[in-house]
C-alpha cells in the first residue's frame, strides 16, 4: 500500500513547482464531496434550517422585494364598461447579508495516520451540531448574531402567548395569535425538555398532541398536524416554544460548507497568544465555514395590512431543565428523580 503523505516517500506534497502548499497532504483524508453531508447534517440538527424558507444567495448583499400593501378586488357597479377599481401593491426591499460561520479544531495526526479509524465519521457530525447550534443561537434568540440579523431574532419578533390553565392552552393560544392576524401556522420550535410535558398529552377530544407524519425525507413529529422540530435551547433564552409562520423565516445560503485541512497552521487566543502550532505539536488544523444570511419578514394580510407579526413563543415548562435543574439535578439522590418527574408532567395531566 503506498504511504498516505507524500512527504513519507519523499514525493512533492505542493503544487508540482516544489512550493509546499499547507495541508496539501491531507486533502485525500475527507473527500470534498463529503461537505454536502455537513450542510445536510446540520439542517437536520438545527430548527431553524429545518422550518426557516432557505434561499440561494447569488451575491453576498441580496435585495429581496416584498409586499407593503395588502391588494384589494372590488366589484363593478355596472354590468359593461365600468371602470374597474384600483388598489395598491408596492414593494418593498428586504436586505439579506451573508454573514460567515466558522469552526476550528485540531487533530491529532496519530488519528489521521491510523487507518483504523474513520475520521470523517468521528468529525462530521460534531461539526454539524456546532454549526447548528451557531445557527439556532443567533436566529431563534439574537446570540452572537452578527448586526446584519434580526435584533433580538425570532424571539424579539414574536407576540407572547397567554399562559393557559394547561400546555394544551398555553399551545392552543400560541397558535391563536399567529392565526388571528391571518398568517396559517406552518410550524413550531421547541426546546428538547418540551417534550417531557407533550407525552401523553391529549387535547378535548382525546386525540394526542403530539403525533407523526411520512415525508419523503422519512418520519417527522407533529403537533396539532404541523411539523414541531426540537433543539436544546440556551441558557440565555427567554421561551422555550416557538410557532408560527415560519415561511416569512428567510434563510440566505451564500456558502455551502466547506473545509481546509492545515499541518503547519497555528491557533491564536484572542491576545495573540499561540494556542496550538500544527507543525510543532504534531496535529492537523481542520477549518469549516460557511456564509448564511437572515430576514423576518412581517407579511402584510388582510387583517394586518400594516405588517402582521409572524411568530408566537410561550414558557411551556413552569421549570424549565435548563433553569430549574441545570446540573445540580445530577447530585440529588436518585430516589427523588421520580417525584420530580411526576412533578414536571402534571401541567400535562390537569
Amino acid at each position: 500500500m503506498p504511504p498516505r503523505h507524500p512527504r513519507e516517500n519523499g514525493t512533492d506534497p505542493g503544487n508540482g513547482n516544489g512550493d509546499i502548499v499547507p495541508g496539501s497532504g491531507f486533502h485525500d483524508v475527507i473527500p470534498e464531496e463529503f461537505s454536502s453531508q455537513i450542510i445536510e447534517e446540520a439542517a437536520q440538527q438545527s430548527v431553524v434550517l429545518r422550518l426557516g424558507n432557505t434561499v440561494p444567495m447569488g451575491t453576498r448583499i441580496t435585495h429581496m422585494p416584498v409586499p407593503r400593501a395588502f391588494p384589494n378586488a372590488g366589484w363593478s357597479s355596472v354590468p359593461y364598461g365600468a371602470r374597474k377599481p384600483y388598489t395598491d401593491m408596492a414593494l418593498g426591499l428586504e436586505t439579506m447579508t451573508a454573514e460567515e460561520v466558522a469552526a476550528v479544531t485540531a487533530i491529532p495526526d496519530a488519528m489521521v495516520d491510523d487507518t483504523d479509524i474513520n475520521l470523517w465519521a468521528w468529525v462530521r457530525p460534531r461539526l454539524a451540531e456546532a454549526i447548528a447550534i451557531a445557527i439556532d443561537n443567533a436566529v431563534l434568540f439574537g446570540l452572537d448574531a452578527p448586526a446584519t440579523f434580526p435584533d433580538g431574532g425570532v424571539s424579539a419578533h414574536a407576540v407572547e402567548a397567554t399562559v393557559g390553565d394547561d400546555v394544551v392552552a398555553t399551545i392552543n393560544d400560541a397558535m391563536g395569535q399567529v392565526e388571528d392576524q391571518g398568517l396559517a401556522v406552518t410550524g413550531s420550535a421547541a426546546d428538547l425538555g418540551v417534550r417531557s410535558v407533550l407525552r401523553g398529552v391529549r387535547d378535548q377530544s382525546g386525540a394526542l398532541l403530539l403525533g407523526a407524519a411520512q415525508t419523503d425525507s422519512g418520519s417527522i413529529d407533529t403537533l396539532y398536524g404541523v411539523p414541531v422540530a426540537y433543539d436544546p435551547f440556551p441558557r440565555a433564552g427567554d421561551a422555550d416554544f416557538f410557532t408560527g409562520a415560519w415561511d416569512n423565516l428567510i434563510i440566505g445560503v451564500r456558502q455551502d460548507i466547506r473545509f481546509q485541512l492545515d499541518s503547519s497552521g497555528v491557533l491564536v487566543d484572542e491576545d495573540g497568544r499561540v494556542v496550538v502550532s500544527a507543525f510543532q505539536d504534531n496535529v492537523t488544523l481542520l477549518k469549516v465555514w460557511a456564509r448564511f444570511a437572515c430576514v423576518i419578514i412581517d407579511p402584510v394580510t388582510q387583517r394586518e395590512p400594516d405588517g402582521a407579526t409572524p411568530f408566537a413563543k410561550a414558557e411551556l415548562v413552569e421549570e424549565h431543565p435548563r433553569r430549574a435543574r441545570g446540573r445540580s439535578s445530577r447530585s440529588q439522590p436518585r430516589q427523588q428523580q421520580p417525584q420530580q418527574r411526576q412533578e414536571q408532567k402534571a401541567p400535562a395531566t390537569a
